[in-house]
């Protein structure tokens, strides 16, 4: 029994460990964790997937170690010139994987999923002949330090999808990423953008289980690179897509803000 409870514990444990000691307040105090008001003014979705969960590496505990599922469902998505309301789900899925050996917490990232989105008014205001979508991808880097106020790290592409600028454009690369450094707390930027604030991890529903978390992320500090590759790979338009997009965009001039549910499943119960 005693061991049994420990697992438990421990278990509960896992999400703070690995995505920040703001969830640590609704998953680790338990009973002393209440419902706060919705932060979150979209819906729970219907359902959570959890086929993105990576593999844990070796040496982890199935039972001790978590598959995290955060679904973005509104927010801003705003770098440079370009600017767009979330409208569509976003969901990023990873790992807080335990070594009872190490007894450390290792987080392992899955898979970014993401629609295109349409970037207002066209490359050049038609939307019609000359409309561009965007979509962010992962570029590489996706970390969870320890902190008060849930502390997301992510590196980020974003491909410009339009015909003629080929399959190859993008702002960002893996090796020149967008770096966002998310908070549920308050940014501190450099001008001309001020201070904004996300909102704490709280608790959105307890049941039907699994228990389902809702936060909103910030981030407007930081810097965004330029374009590379368009027009087929050449980089023949990248200084157009930088004309009319406004990059390379200096650190506060962007924003993303991200209205967040978050669920988790222990390993052995996937």
């Amino acid at each position: 029994m005693k061991s049994t409870r420990f697992r438990r514990r421990k278990a509960r444990l896992a999400l703070p460990t690995a995505a920040a000691a703001a969830a640590t307040l609704v998953f680790g105090l338990g009973a002393s964790a209440e419902a706060a008001p919705a932060a979150n003014p979209d819906p729970i979705p219907a359902s959570f997937d959890f086929a993105d969960c990576p593999p844990l590496p070796e040496g982890s505990d199935p039972h001790l170690s978590r598959c995290i599922v955060a679904v973005i469902t509104s927010g801003k998505f705003q770098i440079g010139n370009f600017d767009q309301a979330i409208e569509k789900p976003m969901q990023i899925t990873y790992a807080s994987a335990f070594n009872p050996s190490t007894f450390k917490f290792t987080t392992v990232f899955g898979k970014l999923r993401a629609e295109k989105m349409l970037v207002q008014g066209g490359l050049f205001g038609d939307p019609l002949l000359t409309a561009v979508y965007a979509r962010p991808e992962y570029a590489g880097t996706f970390e969870t330090p320890p902190s008060l106020d849930f502390r997301i790290n992510v590196g980020l592409k974003v491909r410009l999808i339009n015909p003629f600028l080929g399959s190859h454009c993008t702002v960002g690369t893996d090796s020149n990423p967008i770096k966002l450094s998310f908070t549920t707390g308050t940014t501190n930027p450099p001008a001309p953008n001020t201070p904004i604030s996300g909102e704490a991890a709280s608790i959105a529903r307890q049941d039907p289980p699994p228990e389902v978390l809702q936060a909103k992320h910030v981030d407007n500090a930081f810097a965004v690179p330029g374009a590379k590759g368009c027009v087929f790979g050449g980089g023949v338009a990248d200084w157009l897509i930088n004309q009319v997009g406004g990059f390379p965009a200096a650190a506060g001039t962007s924003t993303v803000i991200q209205n967040e549910y978050i669920v988790q499943k222990l390993y052995d119960q996937l």
